[in-house]
């Protein structure tokens, strides 16, 4: 067997990785931290979060920064983004798009999502 397709993955068994036991896996979304005021969504995907109920100062179409704050692996993770107000009432509360972070904190993000949906 070559090294590139051992590096490749090819003519490996079918047993699979080890699942990561060791560490806890987080029961909630990341929190997101606006005008100093925490909210914990009640839907976060990339690129996207909604928050019910919202109380702050936001109107519909409204560019804003906030950060995303979570623990991964003992270490607090807390970085800054950039998000725009979709829709705000009070039946479906506050619906945001956020341009990715920087790819560090993005994929960290992403380690923590998979890590919170049990991927």
């Amino acid at each position: 067997m070559s090294w590139f397709s051992k590096m490749g993955g090819r003519g490996k068994t079918g047993a699979a990785p080890a699942a990561r036991d060791d560490k806890p896996r987080p029961d909630r979304p990341p929190k997101i931290m606006i005008d100093r005021h925490e909210y914990n969504p009640e839907e976060f995907i990339l690129g996207t979060f909604r928050i019910r109920p919202y109380d702050g100062d936001l109107i519909a179409k409204q560019q804003f920064d906030f950060r995303i704050v979570f623990d991964l692996g003992g270490e607090t993770v807390d970085f800054a983004c950039r998000g725009i107000v979709v829709r705000l009432d009070e039946q479906v509360g506050l619906v945001a798009r956020y341009h990715q972070p920087q790819p560090f904190y993005q994929r960290k993000l992403i380690d923590y999502l998979r890590a919170w949906k049990g991927l």
